[in-house]
């Protein structure tokens, strides 16, 4: 088992360390989207080598981390 895994927490999500709503600088947004596209490389290693029966708690923590991704360069879009 790798440490990425270790570490999780059953049913954690991708914290944003904004609050929903809050102004924030698109060099911010962009700081925080970086890191969580390194992020997400590290998860799809992780991935490939991590037991079966841990593909899943890997794979959720990949989708949510896709789903912040993706809200992040949706407020980029629009602005922030």
């Amino acid at each position: 088992m790798t440490m990425a895994v270790e570490n999780e927490l059953p049913d954690l999500t991708v914290p944003s360390p904004f609050l929903e709503g809050d102004v924030h600088s698109p060099d911010l947004l962009e700081a925080e989207l970086f890191g969580l596209e390194e992020t997400l490389n590290i998860l799809r290693d992780e991935f490939t080598s991590v037991a079966p029966g841990e593909r899943t708690h890997v794979a959720r923590h990949m989708r949510d981390t896709r789903v912040r991704i993706a809200q992040i360069r949706l407020r980029l879009l629009h602005g922030c």
